[in-house]
């Protein structure tokens, strides 16, 4: 994995508080906004039928993982 740093306003850092602290759905900040770059890779990308794009081997082998995963 590789480390990158985000700027985000803060009303959307106070939800992933809500979302990791109090509402306990994901462990900790870096795995909800993986899981929300996850589904927005898979949104706009992986599900696309049309695309004119060829994806990544890496990229399509993940997300296609996610999918096995959650369908368990």
């Amino acid at each position: 994995m590789k480390l990158i740093s985000v700027k985000i306003p803060d009303a959307y850092l106070e939800g992933l508080e809500i979302l990791v602290r109090v509402k306990k759905m994901y462990p900790n900040r870096s795995e909800a906004i993986r899981m929300a770059i996850r589904d927005l890779l898979r949104r706009e990308l992986w599900s696309d039928k049309g695309r004119s794009i060829s994806l990544p081997p890496d990229l399509m082998m993940a997300l296609k993982e996610d999918v096995v995963k959650e369908i368990e």
